[in-house]
């Protein structure tokens, strides 16, 4: 009965969080609808909500960066924030459409798990996967957050992403010890995004998971910038060092071919 009466308690707080939630999203959708600067009166009417509380909400998303007002006309209209949050779910779905057949190429030439990652506030973000049709086979939950320190993944994205990334993420997330392989040595860790931009790709060597093994590649888009990875994961039975490396020039190239199709300049091989 305890439990019951405690629930009963924080039922309206709950109800209030998510009826906040409904509003500001609400807000949101207007200010997509409008499509232009709107002022306060024309939003409250919009989403039939007192002018108080639409206030209220849109000075929440001004500070968060998805609304802004004009300081001239007081209007409003969709922030910075929103718009690159509009942007990156159009690259990551246009990025995993263009990967697909890459990734069952992967899997079919290596015959081990081919996985699409992306960084996402400096963590690691699987967002498709092509599985192995072995029974002993590495699966990944989609949309599974991870550390980019101890990913093969994460290391190729950070070692060639811009310096300060890399950084910043030490910075933030620190580096954690996954497995006795894990590189926790800040000095280390550099020298080994050093080695991974010589040689093109990164090896996660038992360093996120005992017993598993990935090697993965960057990908670029038109800019240049790193927009995600492509890698291979599977038990270190059968990725010894003698498979990882007849498999390296695979990845690599499906990698140079992926990143052609995002409009990244660079000659790649055509088989």
């Amino acid at each position: 009965m305890a439990d019951a009466g405690q629930n009963g308690e924080h039922a309206p707080r709950e109800r209030a969080g998510v009826q906040s939630v409904e509003r500001t999203l609400d807000i949101l959708e207007s200010l997509v609808d409008f499509g232009s600067e709107v002022g306060l009166v024309e939003i409250s009417q919009a989403v039939t909500l007192p002018l108080a509380t639409v206030h209220r909400l849109l000075g929440t998303l001004i500070r968060r960066g998805y609304v802004k007002q004009n300081r001239q006309n007081r209007k409003y209209s969709l922030g910075f924030r929103a718009l690159q949050m509009g942007n990156d779910m159009r690259q990551r779905f246009s990025l995993r459409l263009e990967a697909r057949p890459f990734l069952h190429r992967l899997m079919e030439r290596t015959g081990e798990s081919a996985n699409l990652a992306v960084l996402d506030d400096g963590e690691v973000v699987y967002i498709d996967q092509a599985q192995s049709s072995k029974i002993l086979r590495m699966f990944t939950q989609l949309g599974n957050r991870v550390p980019a320190h101890s990913t093969g993944s994460g290391k190729v994205m950070l070692a060639f992403g811009a310096p300060e990334i890399a950084e910043g993420v030490l910075r933030r997330y620190g580096m954690e010890a996954r497995t006795p392989h894990t590189i926790v040595d800040p000095e280390k860790f550099r020298d080994e995004l050093t080695r991974i931009r010589a040689q093109g790709f990164a090896l996660d060597d038992e360093e996120h998971e005992e017993g598993v093994r990935c090697l993965a590649v960057p990908l670029r888009d038109g800019s240049g910038q790193v927009v995600g990875s492509l890698s291979v994961s599977g038990p270190v039975t059968r990725l010894g060092d003698q498979r990882i490396s007849d498999i390296t020039a695979e990845v690599v190239d499906c990698g140079l071919q992926l990143s052609a199709r995002l409009g990244y300049a660079t000659e790649v091989a055509t088989h």
